[in-house]
C-alpha cells in the first residue's frame, strides 16, 4: 500500500505498453459510452443527465451545477458541438484520467476503469474522472517536482470541494517536500481562483444558493452522517493518534474521507480505487447490484472504504492494546 515516489519509476510505469487486462478494461468502456449513445435512439430517456446540465452553465443556466465556477470555460466550449459529439469527448477525458490515476498512484487500472463507480459516472456525464485524474496529475506534479502541473492538478480536482481538496490536501502533506515547495504548488489554484471571482463575481454567493434550492441527491451519498449524525467525525482522530507510517495514515485518510464526511457520492470512490489498496477494490463493483436492491446497495458501498480504514488501522491498534495490557500487568510506567 505504498505510492510511488520515484519520478523514474512513475514515469516508467505511465509509458508501459498496455497489457491484456488494460486493453480489454479501455475498449469495454469505450464501447459502453457507445452504447450510451446509441440508447437514446431506441429508448425514450433523458441521456447525459449530469452533463447536460454542465453545459447549461454556459447559457447563464446554473439550477443544478455544484463545482467550482472556473471548470464553466470548458463547458462553454463543449456546447459549440452537437450533444453527443460532446458527451464522448467529455467520456473519453474521464476515462483516459482515470486510466493515468491507477498508473500514477499504484492501483489496478483494469478494476478502475471497469469499475461500476466510473460506468455509473459515465452513464450520466458525470464529473468524477477528472478530479481524480487532477489529483494524480498534482502527485506527478510533486513527484516530479513540477510545482505548476501539481498546482493545475489541485485546481482541477478543487472543483468539486468534498473530494478535490481534502485529497488535494492529504497529497500535499504526504509528499516529500518542503513548506516553501508546497506554497509554490498552491500560486496556480490561487490564480485560478482569483480569475474565476473576476469573471464570476459572485459565483460563490451562487453555488450556496444552488446548494439550498437544489440540493444533490443524498441517495447516492455513502457518508454514515445519515446514521451516526455528527459521531462520525470520530472516525478522523485515529489515524492522527496511532503510529502509522506516512502512505498507510493517508490511505487511512482518504477511506475515512468516503464515509465520515457529511455528504460523499459513490462515484467519489474512484479516488480510492486508483490507489494501490489490492483485491478490496473490487468491493466497489457491489454496485451493479443496483438495478436489483435499489439506492440502499449503493449506500452500502460504504462497506470499501470502512474496510480499506479498518484493515490499515487494525494492526496498530491492535498492537497499541497489547502494548498497553502489558504494561499495566507488569506494572511498569508508560515510556515517555
Amino acid at each position: 500500500m505504498n505510492l510511488t515516489r520515484d519520478p523514474e519509476q512513475m514515469n516508467l510505469r505511465l509509458r508501459r505498453r498496455l497489457t491484456p487486462g488494460e486493453l480489454f478494461a479501455l475498449g469495454l468502456a469505450f464501447g459502453m459510452v457507445g452504447i450510451f449513445v446509441w440508447l437514446p435512439t431506441v429508448v425514450r430517456f433523458n441521456p447525459y443527465f449530469d452533463f447536460s446540465n454542465y453545459l447549461k452553465t454556459a447559457q447563464g443556466d446554473f439550477s443544478f451545477y455544484y463545482y467550482g465556477y472556473w471548470l464553466v470555460p470548458i463547458f462553454a466550449l463543449l456546447g459549440k458541438l452537437p450533444l453527443p459529439v460532446s458527451y464522448i469527448l467529455w467520456c473519453a477525458v474521464n476515462i483516459l484520467a482515470v486510466f493515468f490515476a491507477a498508473r500514477v498512484l499504484g492501483g489496478s487500472a483494469p478494476i478502475s476503469v471497469l469499475s461500476y463507480q466510473l460506468l455509473y459516472s459515465l452513464f450520466q456525464g458525470q464529473i468524477a474522472g477528472v478530479i481524480v485524474g487532477g489529483l494524480a496529475l498534482c502527485w506527478w506534479g510533486l513527484v516530479n517536482r513540477k510545482w505548476n502541473i501539481a498546482g493545475l492538478g489541485i485546481a482541477l480536482a478543487s472543483a468539486k470541494y468534498q473530494l478535490g481538496i481534502p485529497g488535494s490536501l492529504f497529497l500535499l502533506l504526504l509528499a516529500e517536500v518542503s513548506w516553501k515547495d508546497r506554497l509554490r504548488v498552491l500560486v496556480v489554484p490561487s490564480v485560478v481562483g482569483v480569475a474565476s471571482l473576476i469573471i464570476y463575481p459572485e459565483w460563490p454567493l451562487q453555488a450556496l444558493h444552488t446548494l439550498n434550492s437544489n440540493p444533490p441527491n443524498a441517495e447516492g451519498s455513502i457518508s454514515l452522517w445519515r446514521w451516526l449524525g455528527p459521531w462520525v467525525l470520530f472516525f478522523w482522530v485515529p489515524p492522527f493518534l496511532l503510529r502509522l507510517t506516512r502512505d498507510h495514515r493517508f490511505l487511512a485518510l482518504v477511506a475515512a474521507t468516503g464515509f465520515a464526511l457529511p455528504y460523499f457520492q459513490q462515484t467519489d470512490l474512484l479516488f480510492l480505487l486508483v490507489l494501490p489498496i489490492g483485491g478490496w477494490a473490487l468491493l466497489g463493483n457491489l454496485g451493479y447490484l443496483f438495478p436489483v436492491f435499489g439506492w440502499i446497495v449503493l449506500q452500502a458501498l460504504a462497506l470499501l472504504p470502512l474496510t480499506v480504514y479498518f484493515a490499515i488501522l487494525a494492526p496498530p491498534f491492535i498492537s497499541f492494546i497489547r502494548s498497553w495490557l502489558a504494561r499495566a500487568v507488569s506494572g511498569r510506567p508508560e515510556p515517555k
